[in-house]
């Protein structure tokens, strides 16, 4: 009766992580890694990269999103012509950062996907 509760609790837990984390990869998009170039306009120093549609997209050094628990500005610009990691949002590259944004939701997937195995398992125990 307990390896029974503890097993469906297991599972019913690892399913609610699972979809919460669809629900936010789905709400805020696919991020995709590339490179960007830095390059100085008129005294500025900015960011130039190809979107997944191979649309060049430039956008300010200091336009980039930072996570909300960081209060820490953009790192300082580097010198035109080099090369700078980057995520932009699939939906809209101008919207872009210097972190991978929402890292935490892979591994909100994978501890439910755990959980969901793990009482699954449970319940084939005999007991």
């Amino acid at each position: 009766m307990l390896i029974e509760i503890i097993s469906s609790t297991l599972t019913v837990l690892g399913l609610v992580l699972i979809v919460a984390a669809l629900v936010v990869r789905i709400v805020y998009g696919s991020w995709t890694r590339t490179q960007a170039i830095t390059f100085e306009h008129e005294g500025h120093p900015y960011l130039r990269w190809h979107d997944h549609r191979f649309r060049i997209v430039e956008a300010l050094w200091s336009s980039g999103s930072r996570p909300r628990r960081s209060r820490t500005p953009h790192p300082p610009p580097l010198p035109p012509g080099e090369d700078v990691a980057i995520f932009y949002q699939a939906r809209h590259p101008t919207h872009w950062s210097f972190e991978e944004p929402y890292r935490g939701v892979r591994r909100i997937a994978a501890v439910g996907l755990v959980c969901a195995v793990i009482g699954t398992v449970l319940g084939f125990l005999p007991g």
